[in-house]
């Protein structure tokens, strides 16, 4: 089974979905919610499970990357930027070949 198989048909992908995210244990979340809330390397505090990557770069990555041409650019839905699934199908497609 392909990573374009798993894609939905069509429809939107947030950063997450495309990039990937690290599990959270219970246990990770409870240390964190008890973490100062000036600190910015926690913010779950709920588990929450890993999700494996299509694009294994990380975020910073993948926004240089839309600067520069090489990822496709966002939609945005009020505040919350996600990406078209037809997008991230090309970009596969480019990838492979």
């Amino acid at each position: 089974m392909t990573i374009s198989n798993i894609l939905p048909q069509e429809g939107f992908l947030r950063l997450t979905q495309i990039i990937g995210q690290t599990e959270v244990t219970p246990e990770q979340a409870e240390a964190n919610s008890k973490t100062p809330k000036t600190t910015t390397t926690h913010r779950h505090k709920r588990p929450r499970p890993g999700m494996p990557p299509i694009v294994p770069v990380s975020k910073t990555t993948w926004y240089q990357g839309i600067k520069t041409g090489i990822y496709p650019a966002p939609v945005h839905l009020g505040k919350t930027a996600v990406w078209r699934v037809s997008d991230i199908r090309a970009l596969l497609g480019r990838q492979a070949a």
